[in-house]
């Protein structure tokens, strides 16, 4: 059964497959269950599987079953069999692509950083003229209890300091600048 997806997931993974370098999957499982369904890159599938041993699974899907051994090979990743074609697969949940695509971009030139949640200003490490590299701690915020430490997207010189110790924050505050 196919259908176009209509509301949120409540859960989301990120699969791609060695030898398709530029293809990304996104797997949503959409009820959980004796079958389950599940939307990859939007489609809506009905699966049903059973777990016949430590790595093999009957899937049934669209009628037709699938014999396929799947075995985890550690840090996320699978070796999944199905009729004799062997697929290395890594499946990335949603916050971890999150945090992997932030630290993918490559910043360059002025970086005002600003608050990306409400809090305070627990300590300022960094003053104007100082030169940072990138990942150095300029400051932390706390936020919802958490000490978050805001690090230098780049290297370079902190041109401006808008905060100081104490400062209540809201989302998207200017604290510094660096260039």
């Amino acid at each position: 059964m196919e259908e176009n997806i209509r509301s949120k997931a409540p859960a989301t993974y990120y699969a791609s497959v060695d030898g398709l370098p530029d293809e990304e999957f996104k797997v949503e499982i959409l009820e959980d269950g004796p079958v389950r369904r599940i939307a990859v890159n939007g489609t809506v599938y009905e699966v049903d599987y059973n777990v016949g041993g430590d790595s093999i699974h009957s899937i049934l899907l669209n009628n037709r079953s699938h014999g396929v051994q799947i075995s985890a090979t550690g840090d996320s990743g699978y070796e999944v069999k199905n009729r004799g074609d062997l697929f290395r697969v890594r499946v990335t949940g949603e916050l971890e692509k999150m945090r992997r695509s932030r630290t993918r971009q490559v910043a360059a030139g002025r970086q005002v950083i600003a608050a990306q949640m409400p809090g305070v200003i627990l300590k300022v490490y960094v003053k104007p003229g100082q030169e940072v590299q990138a990942g150095d701690p300029l400051c932390v915020l706390v936020a919802m209890k958490m000490e978050n430490e805001i690090r230098s997207p780049i290297n370079g010189e902190v041109k401006e300091v808008f905060i100081k110790e104490g400062d209540k924050m809201t989302v998207n505050d200017k604290m510094l600048v660096v260039e």
